[in-house]
């Protein structure tokens, strides 16, 4: 009777998992979030576009969506990146001078075949924990030798403010994604551990 009910708390669980990995697979509108990316090199007058996703479990950002680039295409650590000092920092940033110093964007430039001269990038402040979720990136300012203005800066930082449930979303999201993935694994350690002593599932 024991077994038979851990096979049914099995398949339920196994549903649950299901039913959870579509949920979160779904939040943060990313056609939104993908539309934005579109939008804000046309109106701030810059060649490309990316939302950064921060994960305080490895000090490092992922890349949501982006001109030109797939989701978690791009990873980006705390450390020697513009993304990573505007979210440990809340603060925002503007370079450029990116092609004279050696950074995450020289390793992002080798993979994606894209170089990256000068940024704005501005913070994402998850709306219930007020820490930052997240960072939008601007590159490439145009015309070559223009620079970025305090209305490209105040738009920005206005969007990303619109952006911050979205963000927060999906920067939570992670966290359940986490522990979906940890329940599969046990599911099927149990699952593996009762087929190895002969009970059917």
């Amino acid at each position: 009777m024991e077994i038979a009910n851990l096979i049914v708390k099995l398949d339920d669980l196994k549903t649950r998992q299901s039913q959870l990995n579509s949920c979160w697979g779904k939040t943060g509108n990313r056609d939104f979030l993908e539309f934005m990316t579109e939008l804000l090199p046309m109106a701030l007058h810059a060649e490309r576009c990316s939302i950064f996703i921060s994960n305080p479990e490895d000090n490092s950002a992922w890349i949501q969506c982006g001109t030109g680039i797939s989701e978690k295409q791009i990873k980006v650590p705390r450390e020697n990146s513009v993304v990573g000092e505007v979210i440990a920092t809340g603060m925002k940033v503007i370079d450029y001078d990116l092609d004279r110093r050696i950074g995450a964007h020289d390793l992002i430039a080798l993979k994606t075949g894209f170089t990256a001269y000068n940024t704005l990038c501005v913070p994402i402040f998850g709306r219930s924990t007020h820490a930052v979720a997240g960072a939008i990136q601007l590159l490439n300012k145009t015309p070559e030798g223009a620079h970025f203005t305090d209305g490209d800066i105040a738009l920005a930082g206005r969007l990303a403010r619109h952006m911050h449930i979205n963000i927060e979303n999906i920067f939570l999201g992670q966290q359940m994604a986490d522990t979906i993935t940890e329940m599969g694994s046990k599911i099927e350690s149990i699952e593996d551990y009762l087929l190895d002593h002969g009970v059917p599932l």
